[in-house]
């Protein structure tokens, strides 16, 4: 078992109910990877009662450890056994280890080295890890566990209902009907977070591309919030602009053609790019004025217009020169 696999279960046990892993547990990981994630915070002792498995029985049993003293007087931990009735365990043995849900919120925060301290909102189920850059803006990212347990809606309902928080779960995604308004970009942290020796990292492109595969989601619902739609036509109308935009060249070449800059100005804007008058005007006088650009076209034995070439107008300028 890796390392990584062993991180997985944890968020596994995260969005779980009172999982424990004891020294059974621990026998079949890498060794010192125990040691790891005590280090990283995601792993402490369990705060529950003295509890411990059965060493002898195949199914593991976990029975309460009860204290007696020994033949020697010396104080005994022993369990009870369908088969051996009584049976004694070892100190490490009682031992149980539980994800730190505190801790992870923590980690998260420093692994993707957001603005602000995590801040648990509901106990153990909710957390606001803070704030990430994103797109020239900022989006909320929060933690939350346990999302498909009854209660779930009570737990995300906090998130908001504007739809642009980043929400992270261990790794069980929710039905959407547990969102109050706009299901927001759900990742599970099993796909993005994973350890590089022993440092715990989240892989940043996997993390824009699962977000970005929630909004394309939302977008394609009607449910994308309306200043991120309204940037988004914004970016979208700039990239056209760019796109039927003329360089200088095309715009003397027209007017070669035309000779005229009404006439030139006209024409470009017939077969759909962006221009005026004046901006031919302009163009003609940097190439030295109306003139040497005339005397130009005597040097060239064939020119093609912008205009009249519909194939060239699907190719950006670049491609045309």
């Amino acid at each position: 078992m890796t390392s990584d696999a062993i991180l997985n279960l944890l968020f596994a046990a995260a969005d779980d109910v009172g999982r424990t892993f004891d020294h059974r547990d621990l026998a079949e990981w890498p060794a010192g990877s125990h040691r790891v994630f005590l280090k990283l915070g995601i792993l402490r002792q369990s705060a529950g009662g003295l509890m411990a498995s059965c060493p002898s029985c195949d199914d593991g049993h976990v029975e309460l450890v009860s204290q007696r003293p020994g033949p020697d007087g010396e104080p005994r931990l022993y369990i009870y056994c369908p088969e051996q009735l009584r049976l004694e365990v070892s100190a490490e043995m009682c031992r149980g280890w539980e994800v730190d849900l505190d801790g992870l919120a923590t980690l998260l925060n420093s692994a993707m080295e957001l603005k602000g301290k995590p801040k648990p909102l509901i106990p153990n189920r909710l957390w606001r890890l803070g704030r990430i850059p994103w797109e020239g803006n900022t989006r909320e990212v929060m933690l939350a566990t346990r999302l498909g347990d009854p209660d779930g809606a009570s737990v995300a309902a906090p998130v908001g209902v504007g739809g642009r928080a980043i929400v992270l779960v261990p790794r069980q995604v929710p039905d959407d009907r547990v969102w109050p308004g706009r299901v927001p970009a759900v990742v599970a942290l099993e796909r993005v977070a994973e350890l590089d020796d022993d440092r715990f990292v989240i892989d940043g492109v996997a993390l824009m591309e699962a977000v970005a595969e929630a909004d394309a989601v939302a977008l394609e619902r009607g449910e994308i919030p309306q200043e991120q739609l309204a940037a988004k036509k914004v970016r979208q109308q700039v990239d056209k602009a760019i796109k039927s935009m003329l360089s200088n060249e095309a715009l003397v070449q027209e007017y070669r053609i035309r000779g005229s800059y009404r006439k030139a100005a006209d024409a470009l804007v017939a077969a759909g790019y962006r221009t005026n008058r004046y901006a031919v005007e302009r163009a003609v006088k940097t190439a030295g004025g109306p003139d040497a650009v005339k005397q130009g076209a005597d040097s060239n034995s064939v020119i093609r217009t912008v205009a009249s070439q519909p194939r060239d107008r699907s190719k950006n300028f670049s491609q045309r020169r």
